[in-house]
């Protein structure tokens, strides 16, 4: 596989690009897979571009890989296979943590470093991200991955996090040790005559190693994300209507997260969009619109100001409805989007419009629970609580998922306690705390039943 000449997935990489326009996430999918297992160290048309497609299709509502799809890829016999299993289950779970840590791996054993930080810079980010969750081998795995990349800054920081899940594990430790010693030669803290006693005093400064190592990470990641907006711009205007070329230049600067650069983005669409009047252009202006508002909504709140938080989650549901209304008259046929409105409709309280609106989303299957979990909200919160019971049971016909159960029984067992079939209420909830006691309030609720009918 890593023998293989570059640019033989070239066909399939275009053909995958072309297909994504349309929005069939599937079939962009299968042909950036079959243009990966061509050329399998493409990063910038292959790994970055099915991550992309990946994340849409999740997005959507795609479902992740089946039970049989994770045990017809367990065993491989190669590094290729390995590869190509773990780049099929994270095309259909982006997040899959023990995909992202095998790809990684892979891609080490294929002598493919740039694929090896890909996803190991994104394995690391799961970890970082809740470290509530994160899990020590999985770091382990991290640090030894980027000791083989020589990035003996993020390898550091992966060793500390790792130590503070197991402080007293002496692997981790040595670990720790290891990394730090060679962060600090990289960055010149010693020469070999002062070698222990300047590693005594980093190791003695902990903390200031530590802002050290974010510091250096932060600067690598917004140099990182300059140079691909530098370079996404110039081929932007390079080729300024070829739609990839519009949507990386887009990609790369929402990337940074920060007010200025997604005006600049709604500012590039909008002028696109009057140019072209392409309306996929204004779709993502709202999108990028929504994001900035969420991100605003988010910071009031973690400012303490509650009342700002609110307004502004106010305004921005105003602007959805008005987004999403909207798009549903330019995409009459796409039921994802009617999901969308119908689902803000029941935010906004206009449960009639909800209601027929959710009605016809639930003909989506990748969407039929969550409409018809919305549906019955709809139904139950304007008084038709034996609607929402229909709705629910409905709901629950056939192969459903653990998490879906469990929230759809919950609304199910609420709504029989509003029609007062306590029986019926107390079996569902029954079941819901079977599955996870602690979900919601279905314990003392189911608790409060049984106390009612008692007396």
């Amino acid at each position: 596989m890593s023998k293989q000449a570059k640019g033989k997935g070239s066909a399939f990489f275009e053909r995958a690009d072309k297909v994504a326009e349309t929005g069939n996430w599937d079939y962009a999918i299968d042909m950036y897979l079959q243009g990966l297992g061509r050329e399998p160290g493409n990063i910038e048309h292959g790994h970055k571009a099915l991550r992309y497609a990946a994340m849409k299709r999740l997005e959507g509502g795609g479902k992740p890989g089946s039970m049989m799809d994770k045990l017809k890829r367990r065993n491989a016999k190669t590094p290729e296979d390995t590869m190509a299993n773990a780049l099929f289950l994270l095309s259909k779970e982006p997040g899959a943590v023990d995909q992202l840590d095998a790809a990684a791996k892979a891609a080490h054993e294929l002598e493919l470093p740039e694929v090896a930080r890909f996803y190991t810079t994104f394995l690391f980010d799961t970890q970082k991200h809740d470290i509530k969750k994160a899990d020590k081998k999985i770091l382990v795995s991290i640090v030894k991955s980027l000791i083989k990349l020589e990035d003996y800054s993020q390898a550091t920081e992966a060793a500390v996090l790792a130590k503070k899940l197991a402080p007293n594990d002496p692997d981790i430790s040595a670990l720790e040790k290891e990394t730090a010693t060679q962060f600090a030669i990289k960055k010149g803290k010693y020469d070999e005559k002062g070698k222990d006693s300047g590693f005594t005093g980093n190791v003695k400064d902990m903390e200031a190693q530590k802002k050290l190592i974010a510091k250096d990470s932060t600067n690598k990641s917004q140099e990182y994300l300059l140079s691909q907006s530098e370079k996404a711009h110039s081929e932007y205007l390079a080729d300024p209507d070829t739609p990839g070329k519009i949507n990386a230049y887009i990609d790369a600067l929402i990337a940074f997260d920060d007010a200025q650069r997604d005006d600049q983005a709604i500012a590039v669409l909008h002028d696109i969009h009057e140019r072209t009047k392409t309306y996929r252009y204004k779709v993502r202006m709202g999108d990028i619109r929504i994001r900035v508002m969420t991100r605003k909504e988010r910071e009031l709140k973690a400012a303490g100001d509650d009342t700002g938080a609110k307004q502004m989650g106010a305004q921005r549901l105003a602007f959805e409805l008005e987004e999403f209304s909207e798009r549903v008259v330019n995409y009459p046929t796409d039921l994802a989007m009617k999901y969308e409105l119908g689902r803000r409709l029941l935010m906004a309280k206009q449960y009639d419009k909800a209601i027929a609106v959710l009605q016809a989303a639930q003909n989506d299957p990748r969407r039929r629970l969550k409409a018809l979990a919305n549906l019955g909200q709809a139904f139950y919160l304007k008084g038709l609580k034996r609607e929402a019971v229909d709705t629910y049971r409905r709901a629950l016909e056939g192969d459903v998922r653990e998490n879906d159960q469990k929230n759809l029984r919950y609304l199910l067992g609420v709504a029989l306690e509003a029609t007062g079939d306590l029986d019926g209420a107390a079996e569902e909830l029954s079941l819901v705390a079977q599955m996870d006691y602690g979900y919601k309030d279905a314990s003392k609720r189911l608790e409060a039943i049984r106390t009612r009918k008692d007396d």
